[in-house]
């Protein structure tokens, strides 16, 4: 968007319009566009955000778009996971786990997608457990305690059948 004669707080107003819509469009509730505003810009509130800030949130949006219609050439679907597999041996196991669960996230949203983004997760933990640490720089108990929030979201929310359930009991 161009927003060079229009004044700062109408620009400003048509920015949280605009992140609105996209949170709208991406199926994004309240509490997970207040867990990525804090993310993103450190503000609870889109009322706080700076014209600055409020462009990088709409382009995050827009980059990540949740899995929404094509990737973009260059980002292949589950390209922000790609840190799983060069982090420490430690912390391997429990991250491909998350990035298992993000599988079964994306399978239930709204139209499905093969694997649910880093963002969603984050903000999920962020809501369940307080994590506000990216998934890549969590210690061995914050990302334990994130594999038992995410496994509660989905039981809770039923997104996964008995026979998926059962093989991941039995996978690990």
């Amino acid at each position: 968007m161009s927003f060079q004669n229009i004044p700062p707080a109408k620009a400003l107003a048509r920015l949280r319009g605009g992140i609105r819509a996209e949170c709208a469009k991406q199926g994004i509730d309240d509490d997970i566009r207040k867990a990525m505003l804090s993310r993103i810009a450190g503000v609870g509130s889109s009322k706080d955000l700076t014209l600055k800030d409020a462009h990088r949130v709409l382009d995050h949006l827009r980059q990540t778009g949740r899995g929404m219609g094509k990737p973009a050439k260059d980002k292949k679907i589950g390209a922000d996971w790609k840190f799983v597999f060069s982090v420490t041996p430690s912390r391997q196991p429990l991250l491909k786990k998350i990035y298992r669960l993000a599988e079964t996230l994306g399978q239930a949203q709204t139209p499905p997608v093969p694997v649910a983004s880093k963002a969603y997760v984050e903000g999920i933990a962020v809501q369940m457990v307080g994590a506000t640490t990216l998934l890549e720089f969590c210690d061995t108990d914050l990302l334990h305690t994130i594999v038992q929030a995410l496994e509660v979201h989905i039981r809770r929310n039923k997104l996964r059948g008995a026979a998926v359930l059962a093989k991941m009991k039995a996978g690990g």
